[in-house]
């Protein structure tokens, strides 16, 4: 049982305009995809999510078919990734990249954007649905309307975010305010060459690492860094000083944070709230969770939100899943633009 008071204070905060930071993590791109072998506008659906990356990496990684059975059955994805990286070695960014682009470039989210924009007069959960990398564009779009969101800290590794937002600016610019109209996104990572300051410039952080698309050179080979499994997830928790770690420490104890697409589960999640309590920030952390209550029952349901409570973290769910948080979020800013 999710207390659901916390979405009106979440509106609220939308309302009075407070600074704000977005934390997204995989789920934002991988909830939001068309179906495996779909048929849309003549480009065959391919599914994202990490059980079908780590089977790639698999089938590049094993020599036989036993090999790849027994690892594809491995219910430690962390763990699975580490033996994977062992056994590739440096070939394993260039095949993340194809795998990533392949399913998702400018081309394929351009042709997703005139769907989006068939539903965006008549936005219901049902309509939305019906977009392939929907909830992208949602995101984005609540992004450009929502001028308090003064950057992103992302787990993911694409450029899926800045491009959907780009396409928006180029197709929508005039529905944003001239603040918004003038935006730059820009992804920013461990190899990124600072350009000269802007004020237009909107910051992506890519925490986990950044995986430019093909049409892009990869970093160099010390900046070729990504989280992936066990080994950089104990790097990242023992380089306490690292930029990944003060960026995501800065917002969460600055500002109003909202994290999706992330897991509570999640070890650098975890940690990274729990300094930030200790910090005494006086920001709200929302937490939003799209799906019905918790399978293992109520009582879980309810013991597990009393201890995210005590974290200073505030869960707003929807049974309906992330579309419709998306759909209530974005009235309330239509309802403030009028």
């Amino acid at each position: 049982m999710f207390p659901s008071q916390n979405i009106e204070e979440l509106k609220k905060d939308i309302r009075d305009n407070k600074a704000m930071a977005l934390f997204l993590g995989a789920g934002t791109d991988f909830s939001s995809v068309y179906p495996e072998g779909h048929e849309f506008d003549g480009l065959r659906g391919k599914t994202l999510s990490w059980k079908y990356l780590l089977e790639e990496l698999t089938e590049a990684a094993c020599i036989n078919n036993e090999e790849k059975n027994t690892l594809n059955n491995l219910a430690n994805a962390p763990l699975k990734a580490a033996i994977l990286k062992n056994r590739l070695g440096n070939s394993y960014i260039p095949i993340i990249r194809n795998w990533l682009y392949t399913r998702c470039n400018r081309r394929i989210l351009t042709k997703s954007y005139d769907k989006f924009k068939q539903y965006k007069d008549n936005p219901t959960v049902e309509n939305l649905k019906k977009v392939p990398f929907g909830s992208l564009f949602s995101i984005a779009d609540f992004i450009l309307r929502q001028t308090s969101i003064r950057t992103v800290i992302t787990q993911n590794y694409n450029n899926f975010l800045s491009e959907a937002i780009k396409i928006l600016l180029d197709n929508r610019g005039m529905s944003y305010s001239e603040t918004r109209r003038k935006m730059i996104p820009l992804d920013v990572y461990a190899g990124w060459k600072e350009e000269p300051y802007n004020e237009n410039c909107f910051f992506i952080y890519h925490v986990h690492g950044y995986i430019p698309p093909p049409s892009e050179m990869l970093p160099s080979k010390e900046s070729n860094y990504i989280v992936l499994s066990d080994e950089e997830f104990y790097q990242l928790s023992k380089d306490v000083y690292s930029w990944q770690n003060a960026t995501q420490l800065h917002f969460l104890t600055h500002h109003t944070c909202i994290i999706l697409g992330l897991s509570l589960d999640d070890m650098t999640t975890a940690r990274l709230l729990r300094h930030a309590k200790l910090e005494n920030n006086s920001e709200r952390v929302y937490w939003l969770r799209g799906g019905r209550d918790d399978p293992d029952g109520e009582l879980l349901s309810r013991l597990k939100t009393e201890y995210y409570e005590s974290q200073h973290l505030c869960i707003v769910n929807d049974a309906e899943g992330y579309q419709d948080l998306y759909h209530q979020i974005l009235e309330e800013l239509t309802a403030n633009e009028k």
